[in-house]
């Protein structure tokens, strides 16, 4: 999930740890932290395995820094995790939304297969959902708790509903040549 982040940001340009921590910081939000501790390792583990260099570069304020920049091995491993399957797990949206970033880097055949993956994702949650909510029914719980279950699932419908809504538009701007 990282380390297609890192080499997406470093397809663009080439830049510092501390550069891509507040990239990352500011994507994820509040609801994760992204510390030094994590870029650090995840930029020695893109190095050791060739997809990235790092090296050392004196910075406006006369301090060294650690620059990393993407190789030809991590154009070619980018595309590969550009075109795999996002596995349904914790991270799938986040993983969705950094690829959505990078379309700018792959081709419109690439673009269009990543939406309908991620459509037929939506498809099958929103009858999961569905199906969910039809079974809430016999569930024996008190008439509160049925309520509140239900307001929430409406929730859920709504958001699915404005994704699945998204995903097409997105489809019908790509068919129309806009991205």
């Amino acid at each position: 999930m990282y380390d297609l982040f890192v080499l997406g940001q470093l397809m663009d340009e080439s830049m510092s740890g501390y550069l891509m921590q507040s990239i990352l910081q500011q994507i994820v939000g509040r609801q994760r932290k992204i510390s030094f501790g994590m870029i650090y390792p995840l930029f020695n583990r893109l190095n050791e395995a060739g997809y990235i260099t790092i090296s050392e570069v004196k910075s406006e304020n006369n301090r060294f820094i650690k620059v990393a920049t993407i190789t030809e091995a991590g154009k070619k491993h980018f595309y590969e995790l550009m075109a795999q399957k996002v596995p349904l797990n914790p991270n799938l949206d986040f993983t969705y939304s950094v690829k959505f970033r990078n379309f700018h880097q792959v081709d419109l055949k690439l673009k269009e297969q990543i939406l309908h993956d991620y459509q037929t994702y939506l498809l099958k949650s929103q009858h999961l959902l569905t199906q969910q909510a039809r079974e809430l029914e016999s569930t024996k719980i008190s008439k509160t708790d049925l309520k509140n279950a239900r307001w929430v699932i409406e929730l859920e419908q709504m958001k699915m509903k404005a994704a699945l809504d998204w995903v097409k538009e997105s489809i019908e701007q790509l068919n129309e040549g806009e991205n």
